[in-house]
């Protein structure tokens, strides 16, 4: 059972990483999604050079909060 009442984990500005790969990124809009019973995150991924930062949307069970 999904509560729809918790607010977001993430905030725009937050960073955090993806659970599969632990590449770091920073929130840029949050929703609720509409196939998912969970809020999707519209990210963009900060990677390193030579690859270039690029925006994507994932599920909130796809993120991890960020490790120091």
């Amino acid at each position: 059972m999904v509560d729809r009442t918790r607010p977001a984990r993430y905030a725009p500005g937050d960073r955090a990483a993806l659970k599969a790969t632990g590449q770091p990124v920073s929130i840029l809009e949050v929703r609720r999604g509409e196939f998912v019973p969970d809020f999707v995150y519209k990210v963009r991924i900060l990677a390193e050079k030579p690859a270039r930062p690029y925006n994507l949307s994932v599920p909130e069970h796809d993120l991890a909060d960020l490790a120091v």
